[in-house]
């Protein structure tokens, strides 16, 4: 109660009123009832009028109070490190630092690496080596790692796939040779069993590896199909 508060503190009523209304503006205290609220919102009617007569009348005992408790802070931030951790696991199923070159909303990788950390401790994910080339901790999904284990020995089938640039999954020059296809809209990269064979940027088709005929056909046919322009692409070799 603010009486209690006012004794233990030794401070003015009217300092610990207004001290609480701080607190409860930040989010960090709540009373349990409105009369405290509805008390704020009337304020004192009689200040400033008929001064001698309120001075000289006898003192009303203000009631209606009611008490105060802190509320807990529910550290956000661990929340949402560990929700994204997550959300970028179901999206790659591996992590490392890698990988979240086109992810500007997630995390710092030093505080993605103690939720995973932690994660991994509980037996949610692993940790290990799954891609190599790359520095750093990995860590994966348990699908994931046994997905990889089963295409391990698994011929290329010469798929064709086709990504937006914009998308997180362009990361031709990141994980594979060459250099950066832009995230700029309208930019698209063809992948043959995951290795870039060709981009469209800017409206010119960019060759991104030595392929046969009509392999480079069917890829360049498929970045005029998704492009947005009716103009015919322009090729470019690098």
């Amino acid at each position: 109660f603010p009486s209690e508060i006012q004794a233990a503190t030794g401070r003015l009523a009217s300092d610990v009123e207004e001290v609480l209304w701080l607190l409860a503006a930040a989010g960090l205290a709540t009373a349990d009832g409105m009369a405290t609220l509805r008390q704020r919102i009337r304020g004192n009617s009689d200040r400033g009028r008929n001064g001698s007569r309120a001075r000289s009348a006898r003192p009303q005992r203000r009631g209606g109070y009611s008490r105060w408790s802190l509320l807990e802070s529910p550290n956000p931030e661990t929340d949402t490190v560990e929700a994204r951790a997550r959300q970028l696991l179901r999206r790659y199923g591996v992590l490392f630092p890698d990988l979240l070159a086109r992810e500007p909303m997630a995390p710092r990788w030093r505080e993605l690496i103690q939720v995973l950390r932690r994660l991994e401790a509980r037996g949610e994910i692993r940790g290990g080596l799954f891609v190599t080339g790359f520095m750093g901790e990995q860590f994966a999904l348990p699908e994931a790692v046994e997905m990889l284990r089963s295409v391990r020995g698994v011929e290329p089938r010469g798929q064709l796939v086709t990504v937006s640039a914009c998308d997180p999954l362009n990361l031709a020059g990141i994980l594979t040779p060459g250099n950066k296809v832009p995230a700029v809209p309208g930019n698209r990269v063809v992948f043959k069993d995951g290795v870039p064979v060709c981009s469209l940027e800017s409206g010119n088709v960019v060759m991104r590896s030595r392929e046969d005929e009509q392999i480079l056909a069917k890829a360049r046919s498929l970045l005029q199909k998704t492009s947005y322009r009716d103009a015919e692409p322009s090729l470019t070799s690098v």
